[in-house]
C-alpha cells in the first residue's frame, strides 16, 4: 500500500512539473495602448514594381516575398512562374524559372521562405516539391512531397533543415487542420497542433479554420489558431514552452462587410441553390502572423480604423503586449526598423515598398 501511495505522489509530482513548466503570459489588448495613425512615422525609402515607363510591368501576380539580413528581396511571381532577387537598392539581380515540371521549373508557387544555410526555399504545390536555391539563383536541391496524401499548404524549415508544415484533411462531416514536424525526406515526425471543425460539404465558409505559424531565428516555433487568440511557443522538438493568452474584443461583421465578402468570393455569380454561404457573426482574431529579426511578434487583425487601416498588435519576443498600431499598407516582412509592404499603384499594378518606421509609443 505504501508503495502505491509513493507511486501516485511521484506521478502527480511529475505531471505537475510537466504542466507548470509551461510558462503562461497573460495579456489584455488594451484600448489605451492603441496608437493613432500619426503615431506611426513612415519614411518611404524604396519602390519596386508598378507601371514601367516603357509600358511593361515588372510583376504579374505577387503573393509573397522575403527579405534577408542584408536587405535583399526575394519574390515569387505566381502568374509569371518566376523567382526573382532584388538588391537592397531595388535593382534586379537575377530572375529564374519558367512553367514546367523539370528542375527549376514551376507550376504553382504557394510560398517562399529564407531556408537553411542562407538558401531560398520555395513550395510548389502542383509539382509537389520543395526547392532550395542559393542566394545566387543556383538550384541546390529539390525534395518531393508527392508521398504526402494531401497538399502541404505552408512549409518552413529551421537551420538544420527540419520542416514544419500545415495540411488540411477533409473528412466526412469535419475538417482537420494539422501542423506537423517532418524530417528532411518529409516523413511526419511529430504532430504539433490539430484543429477540428464540423463541416457540411454544401456550405461555403468565408473564414475557414487555419493555423498560423512562424519558425523563429532560434529555431523555436510560434503558432496559433486563426480563431483563438493564443500563441504557443515550442522548442525544436515541438514541446510547448510558453502559452501566450491574449484577451481581446471581438470585431463584429457589418451588413456592408457581408455584402462585400459575398461579392468578392462569388465574383458577381449567384450561389447554387443547393449551397449555403456561411459568414460568421464576428471576424477571427488573427488574419496573419509576422515576426521580425528580433523575434518580436506582429499580428494583423480585422479591427480597422474609419479610413480602412488594419490594426497590428505588437508583442515583444517574450509575448508581452506592447501596443496596437494602424497601417493601410499590407506588411509582408519586418527587418530591423523597416516595414516591407505590398501595395498597388494608381493603375492597380503591384509594387513592393520599403519604409523606415518608428512607433510613438505612449
Amino acid at each position: 500500500m505504501r508503495r502505491k501511495v509513493i507511486f501516485f505522489v511521484l506521478l502527480i509530482f511529475f505531471i505537475s512539473n510537466v504542466v507548470f513548466s509551461q510558462e503562461v503570459v497573460q495579456n489584455t489588448i488594451d484600448a489605451k495602448k492603441k496608437l493613432r495613425a500619426s503615431d506611426v512615422i513612415l519614411e518611404k525609402e524604396l519602390e519596386i514594381g508598378g507601371q514601367k515607363q516603357e509600358g511593361e510591368y515588372l510583376f504579374e501576380d505577387i503573393r509573397s516575398f522575403r527579405v534577408d539580413e542584408e536587405g535583399n528581396i526575394y519574390v515569387i511571381d505566381v502568374k509569371a512562374k518566376k523567382l526573382m532577387k532584388f538588391g537592397k537598392q531595388g535593382k534586379l539581380v537575377w530572375k529564374i524559372g519558367k512553367a514546367g515540371q523539370g528542375p527549376g521549373e514551376f507550376q504553382l508557387l504557394l510560398g517562399i521562405e529564407l531556408g537553411k544555410n542562407k538558401s531560398i526555399l520555395v513550395n510548389d504545390v502542383i509539382n509537389r516539391r520543395i526547392s532550395y536555391f542559393s542566394r545566387e539563383g543556383e538550384l541546390l536541391e529539390e525534395i518531393s512531397t508527392a508521398d504526402q496524401p494531401i497538399t502541404l499548404y505552408v512549409v518552413d524549415d529551421n537551420s538544420k533543415g527540419i520542416f514544419y508544415g500545415t495540411i488540411r484533411v477533409y473528412l466526412e462531416g469535419k475538417d482537420e487542420v494539422i501542423l506537423s514536424k517532418f524530417d528532411h525526406n518529409f516523413n511526419a515526425v511529430k504532430q504539433l497542433y490539430k484543429l477540428e471543425i464540423k463541416r457540411n460539404p454544401k456550405e461555403v465558409y468565408v473564414y475557414p479554420l487555419s493555423i498560423r505559424f512562424r519558425v523563429r531565428s532560434d529555431d523555436k516555433i510560434i503558432y496559433a489558431s486563426s480563431w483563438e487568440y493564443n500563441f504557443y511557443l515550442a522548442d525544436v522538438e515541438g514541446n510547448v514552452e510558453k502559452i501566450i493568452r491574449n484577451k481581446y474584443s471581438s470585431v463584429k461583421l457589418t451588413q456592408e462587410d457581408r455584402k462585400r465578402l459575398f461579392e468578392e468570393i462569388m465574383g458577381g455569380e449567384d450561389l447554387p441553390s443547393n449551397r449555403k454561404f456561411i459568414i460568421p457573426d464576428y471576424y477571427p482574431p488573427i488574419e496573419y502572423l509576422l515576426i521580425d529579426d528580433q523575434n518580436n511578434i506582429f499580428v494583423r487583425t480585422y479591427e480597422r480604423t474609419k479610413d480602412g487601416a488594419h490594426y497590428y498588435d505588437y508583442f515583444d519576443a517574450e509575448g508581452r503586449y506592447i501596443a496596437s498600431f494602424p497601417m493601410k499598407e499590407t506588411i509582408f516582412c519586418i527587418r530591423g526598423d523597416r516595414f516591407y509592404t505590398l501595395e498597388e499603384d494608381e493603375e492597380g499594378y503591384q509594387k513592393i515598398v520599403r519604409y523606415k518606421y518608428r512607433l510613438k509609443l505612449r
